[in-house]
């Protein structure tokens, strides 16, 4: 028996010592992979990431950020960058800005969001940014496979999600706002598929923006507890197409004389039009 237990401790050291110096090596720079773990902050971590050229990879586990985490992919701009979350939470409610900031100096292809990634934020303005507002980086073939975002502000301007300049994304978001801002705001949309659900307490769940807003498939949104489902005054947001979206909020659709077009059936909307949400 006392060999056996020998052989057992042995054995099990000869493991653990391996399993560290894994887990050590995992934190290299010889690493595929640059794991949010290894480093003090996520921005350091998302530094490291950008400098070396490998993906960023968020362990499940809950991420405490002092300031936005800015993933500026510049140096990258033709072949991408990705963030892997493996059921990670970034708890920015400590910040009193954006929580996530995804930007360019200009042109930056293949953004990839990967896995599941919570953010809870406390910002009355949007807790997730993807391109600049004034329009001036446009993020051509990205993917984001499954954000989901609270921010409990209360605000008139508390927002989820804001999509200033994305062309060609495949998005699947779950964006909420405790204010009166938008669940998702989108200012610049094309050629792109969302999925998912957006809503903002006191505010609305989807405002498009002054942008060129065309060429894009709703799939199954699910658009509630907001006072206004869909608010679009733009004449630039055209040839949109909406499959099953579920409108349940005091005023479904909000227009102007300015909107010319909305999803595939391309009502004409003339004056200051309300639709409310009619219960079936």
């Amino acid at each position: 028996m006392l060999i056996v237990d020998r052989t057992f401790s042995a054995l099990f050291v000869s493991v653990m010592l391996a399993s560290t110096s894994a887990l050590a090596a995992n934190c290299g720079a010889d690493a595929d992979e640059v794991n949010a773990k290894c480093y003090p902050t996520v921005q350091a971590a998302a530094d490291a990431a950008l400098a070396t050229d490998r993906p960023l990879v968020l362990p499940r586990g809950t991420y405490r950020l002092t300031a936005p985490l800015v993933i500026d992919y510049s140096r990258h701009a033709g072949t991408g960058f990705e963030l892997i979350s493996r059921g990670a939470t970034i708890d920015a409610t400590a910040v009193r800005g954006a929580a996530l900031v995804i930007q360019c100096a200009a042109d930056c292809f293949y953004f990839h969001q990967e896995g599941t990634l919570f953010v809870n934020a406390d910002t009355n303005g949007p807790a997730v940014v993807v391109g600049k507002p004034d329009l001036t980086d446009a993020h051509n073939s990205g993917k984001l496979d499954h954000l989901i975002v609270n921010n409990r502000n209360t605000g008139s301007d508390a927002t989820g999600c804001q999509f200033n300049y994305v062309l060609n994304w495949d998005l699947t978001a779950i964006c909420v706002s405790g204010g009166g801002g938008s669940g998702i705001d989108i200012e610049q949309l094309q050629f792109s598929t969302f999925r998912g659900a957006a809503s903002a307490s006191t505010g609305t769940a989807i405002s498009f923006g002054s942008g060129y807003i065309f060429a894009n498939t709703f799939q199954g949104v699910d658009l509630e507890a907001s006072q206004i489902c869909i608010s679009d005054t733009s004449e630039r947001t055209t040839n949109n197409t909406w499959t099953s979206p579920y409108l349940d909020c005091p005023t479904g659709l909000v227009y102007s004389a300015a909107t010319s077009t909305l999803g595939q059936i391309h009502w004409q909307l003339g004056g200051d039009v309300k639709v409310p949400y009619i219960e079936h």
